[in-house]
């Protein structure tokens, strides 16, 4: 299985790669010689929503265009993540009440 990354990554990839005045075309010929199979139609699909990053492109998406992981990831907050813990913490206890 190949996770996806939601399409909201694709808006911060175009707007970084505009940043730099770099090309969908020009990005796809970079992460080509990394040995990824990124063609610029699959970036414009990225960018417009109509495709998903795969995960396992991420970390050389953003080596390709000079910055951090985390620049292209969603935002998350504070709420969201404890909501996270609090939600898995009581899956626990439920399986074990069982």
């Amino acid at each position: 299985m190949n996770p996806k990354i939601p399409h909201s990554i694709g808006r911060r990839i175009r707007d970084l790669r505009k940043r730099q005045r770099i090309t969908q075309k020009e990005l796809a010929a970079w992460l080509h010689t990394l040995n990824m199979p990124i063609t610029r139609a699959m970036i414009a699909n990225w960018e417009t929503g109509r495709g998903e990053v795969s995960v396992g492109y991420i970390q050389l998406i953003a080596y390709s265009l000079g910055v951090k992981v985390a620049d292209l990831l969603p935002d998350l907050t504070f709420k969201g993540v404890i909501a996270g813990q609090i939600m898995h913490s009581d899956r626990r206890r439920k399986r074990g009440q069982n």
